[in-house]
């Protein structure tokens, strides 16, 4: 009894140091990245692409924070959370639509942008909703930082040669990155989510993707508020190449057996089968 009344006294205690001065516990964090959680859960199954893709996020990014000794507790459970706003328009998003499946098809360009951009807006409000604490709602703010969904910027920028575009309505609202571990997470999400379209998957291919990403990130600026230095990054690289092999590694090309081996195997399975009936017999 004493044991039960000193365990509940410190979740409390635990839960009023976090709700006041902002601090997300261990214990926390473990409750939170439980995909049973009824949020997590509710992704699985309005948004199954969504939730794999957030499970793979996870595992890339733990392991690059874990190479850095980051908090790959916090990482872990801010990937899991980062995509929730998909939830509101599944449908939308490539890794939930089916072949043939794409209701962008008709829909003007900045309207499609609008649609992928909320998803982080919707995301927030959701996290707000249920619960979730600042710094992982953090991750969902972050994970875009300011980008751009390329394709439909590039797909209005070619439809309307000549125009200015207003680039505020293909731009997500960030901000960027502003630690160590949403720095990790913005690459994670990006190098995942391109790496299911490479034709095939060799080092090279892998680390080709992985540094024309990251290198382009850089070059827009979007970890210069963030505590993370080149070296880290390089590291950071080095582990999705080396988890991203391991994920789509080549299948084992299993020899078949020629006409004439087959037909004696099927001999010898056949004088087998007589041999036994007449033992049963």
């Amino acid at each position: 009894l004493i044991n039960f009344i000193f365990i509940m006294f410190s979740y409390t205690l635990v839960y009023l140091v976090e709700q006041s001065f902002g601090f997300i516990s261990g214990v926390s964090l473990v409750e939170l990245s439980n995909i049973n959680k009824p949020l997590l859960k509710e992704l699985s199954e309005k948004a199954p692409g969504t939730f794999q893709h957030s499970m793979q996020v996870s595992n890339l990014a733990m392991a690059a924070a874990s190479k850095l000794g980051a908090n790959a507790s916090l990482i872990r459970t801010g990937a899991l959370y980062h995509d929730i706003g998909k939830m509101v328009n599944p449908a939308f998003f490539t890794e939930n639509q089916t072949p043939g499946m794409n209701p962008h098809a008709g829909l003007p360009f900045e309207e499609s942008a609008r649609i992928i951009i909320n998803h982080v807006k919707d995301g927030v409000r959701i996290a707000q909703k249920n619960n979730i604490p600042k710094q992982i709602i953090d991750f969902i703010e972050t994970h875009h930082g300011t980008s751009m969904p390329k394709f439909f910027y590039i797909s209005w920028k070619n439809a309307n040669p000549g125009k200015e575009v207003k680039e505020s309505d293909f731009r997500y609202p960030g901000p960027n990155p502003f630690t160590r571990e949403e720095a990790i997470m913005m690459m994670a999400d990006s190098v995942e989510a391109s790496s299911r379209s490479l034709p095939e998957y060799t080092e090279e291919s892998i680390r080709t993707l992985v540094d024309k990403i990251i290198d382009a990130q850089l070059y827009e600026g979007y970890f210069k508020m963030a505590p993370i230095t080149f070296r880290d990054i390089q590291t950071v690289k080095d582990v999705f190449v080396e988890k991203l092999q391991t994920i789509y590694h080549s299948r084992i090309a299993y020899p078949e057996l020629n006409r004439n081996e087959k037909k004696q195997l099927r001999d010898q399975d056949h004088t087998a089968d007589n041999k036994i009936s007449q033992e049963e017999s």
